[in-house]
């Protein structure tokens, strides 16, 4: 994928292929300080994808939020980061954060082959790491991806009644790795 346009073609991945990715990426990060994930501490969700402009398409398109926990005291959090960062810069991932100090460990990396976005952090915890990965949009196997068109020539920025809300910045896919443009 380019990037470069709204419908440039997505990739393709089954809900189980990306839950699968997640938990592989994961598991190897942890593999690297020994550490075991929790599996009771699992979360996903899977999500339709939008637009930056808020654009939907309706052929199944999905990203993942994939996270979980593991338990590790706090001193060594930052110690555990070392290893995982090395392997993912050797996967051609970027390190985008970093700080490893003991209990206030952070690590955010986007990159593989997947084009994953890592983070692994203490989040306030004193006995756990968490990891979490996001992915990109994904089509599904067999469906054809759906062209989405661009809005009315016409349309403009809304503005809202309330003029305190027209500084504030807009929130939303504004990623540049969004597929839609």
């Amino acid at each position: 994928m380019t990037g470069s346009g709204k419908n440039d073609p997505l990739p393709v991945k089954s809900e189980d292929g990306a839950e699968r990715s997640a938990r592989e990426l994961i598991d190897s990060l942890a593999g690297q300080y020994r550490l075991q994930v929790d599996d009771d501490t699992v979360h996903k969700e899977f999500r339709d994808c939008f637009g930056k402009n808020h654009e939907r398409a309706n052929d199944g398109r999905f990203d993942l939020t994939y996270s979980v926990r593991v338990q590790l005291p706090g001193a060594e959090h930052g110690k555990a980061l070392q290893p995982m960062r090395k392997k993912l810069e050797a996967e051609g991932y970027k390190i985008l954060g970093y700080r490893a100090e003991p209990s206030q460990a952070l690590m955010d990396a986007r990159g593989g082959s997947d084009n994953f976005f890592i983070s692994v952090d203490s989040y306030g915890r004193r006995d756990a790491l968490v990891f979490s990965v996001n992915t990109p949009c994904f089509l599904p196997p067999g469906v054809k991806q759906e062209q989405v068109s661009a809005p009315a020539p016409d349309a403009g920025p809304v503005t809202p009644k309330d003029p305190r809300l027209a500084l504030m910045t807009p929130t939303g896919p504004d990623s540049p790795d969004n597929p839609f443009g």
